[in-house]
This record gives C-alpha cells, sequence and structure tokens, in this order.
C-alpha cells in the first residue's frame, strides 16, 4: 500500500474522553499521549502553544511542561518519552525519532529497540546513546546531568572531556560540568526519582484506533493498545 494513497484519521481514545484528529503530514514523528495540567508545544521559528492530546509532533518541535505539569509522548515507533515539571526537550526525526535535546527537568524513556543506528539524547553537559533502553534522564539544577538505567545499556559521553563511560541496567551515572563521569549502582533515591515520575501515569488505559482509505476505496480500521 502505498502511503500517498493512505489518508489517516486518528481516533485516540483515552480515558473517558475521545479525540479525533486528522494526519496531515508524513513528517510527523509522535503525538501528545497524556497531558497533565500545563503543557505547550513550539515548532522552530514559531511561537509556543497550548498543548493539545492527541497533538501531532513534528521533527524540531519544542516541547516544555510547567509547574506541576506532565505529559506522555509517544513515537511512530512505539518509543515513549514521560516529562516531569519545567522539563524543556526538542525532538528530532522523520518518521521515526533520531534524537532529543534536553534543556531542563526529567525525562522517563522507553526507547524501541534498534536494528541499524543509535538514538541520542543530548543535554547541556552529555550526550547518551543507545539502541534500546529504558530509563531516566535529566538536568540537575547545578548543570549536571544523570542517567538512571533500568533496562539496556548506554554509553554516556561528557560533551566537556569527551570522557566515555558505559552504563547498565541497575546503575546511575552522573556527568559534572568540570568533565568527570561517575557511577555508581543505582540507590533507593535514584530509583524513587524515577517512580516519582512513572506514578504519575499509573492506572491510565490507552487505545488508538487508527483508520485509513485503502486502495480498495473501503475504510479500514487498525487497533493498537497503547502502553505507557
Amino acid at each position: 500500500m502505498k502511503k500517498r494513497n493512505i489518508t489517516l484519521l486518528v481516533l485516540l481514545f483515552m480515558s473517558a474522553a475521545s479525540f479525533a484528529f486528522l494526519l496531515p503530514a508524513p513528517n510527523n514523528i509522535a503525538l501528545f499521549l497524556i497531558i497533565k495540567n500545563n503543557v505547550d508545544r513550539k515548532p522552530e521559528n514559531a511561537n509556543w502553544t497550548k498543548a493539545k492530546k492527541g497533538e501531532l509532533i513534528y521533527g524540531g518541535d519544542f516541547v516544555r511542561t510547567q509547574k506541576q505539569s506532565f505529559t506522555l509522548i509517544k513515537f511512530n515507533d512505539n518509543s515513549a518519552l514521560r516529562l516531569g515539571p519545567n522539563a524543556e526537550v526538542q525532538v528530532f526525526g522523520d518518521r521515526d525519532p533520531s534524537s532529543v535535546n534536553i534543556s531542563s527537568g526529567d525525562v522517563d524513556f522507553k526507547m524501541t529497540k534498534r536494528k541499524e543506528g543509535v538514538f541520542r539524547f543530548t543535554t547541556p553537559t552529555s550526550v547518551a546513546s543507545i539502541r534500546g533502553t529504558q530509563g531516566l534522564i535529566g538536568v540537575n539544577l547545578d548543570g549536571s546531568d544523570f542517567l538512571t538505567i533500568i533496562e539496556g545499556l548506554v554509553m554516556f559521553t561528557n560533551k566537556v572531556s569527551n570522557v566515555v563511560d558505559s552504563v547498565g541496567a541497575g546503575y546511575t551515572a552522573i556527568s559534572y560540568k568540570d568533565g568527570t563521569i561517575t557511577v555508581h549502582k543505582s540507590t533507593q533515591q535514584d530509583i524513587d526519582r524515577l517512580n516519582q515520575l512513572v506514578k504519575e501515569f499509573t492506572g491510565q488505559q490507552h487505545k488508538i484506533e487508527i483508520w485509513f482509505m485503502g486502495s480498495d476505496g473501503k475504510l479500514h480500521k487498525m487497533t493498537i493498545q497503547t502502553g505507557q
């Protein structure tokens, strides 16, 4: 089935509410699956606007959360980001995500395993290169970066010194502005930091129904149950 012959009408069902939107362009890479309180979106060279549930996200878009606000972003390849309060990211990619730049805040992630290439998180101090991993990454108030890995393996690079360290499941790394990286077995405090964010999304069920017009001229439906 050729992409140019497909018109997608996506109905997003979340809890008791439903949202409908038209998928108008081939370069969207994600959508807002959950929004709690005040979340904004900004395309490059445009102004900030209030984000809506079901709204599409394109390569180069910025997303930010305000105080006591959260959002779950779902990518086309089924990868997901959960942003905590006062977080700001910029997402890149063409259909599938290629990298995310994190300016501030905590970001919980579950990235789909890749056969080729790597996905990268960049922060003011560091770069985390992964193929398929679950964990938490963010920027501390003192400018250092932290990374807690639940599943998978990440190569963590300090951009100041180019020092590289591997961070595996059950470990946490801190990358400092002076160019050093420390890695330690994740403490209860590290895990609690992750769980504090995750619990904001617990207990919510999601189903996406994708309607498309096929080359046979008939309307077809694809149902996808989404995890968190």
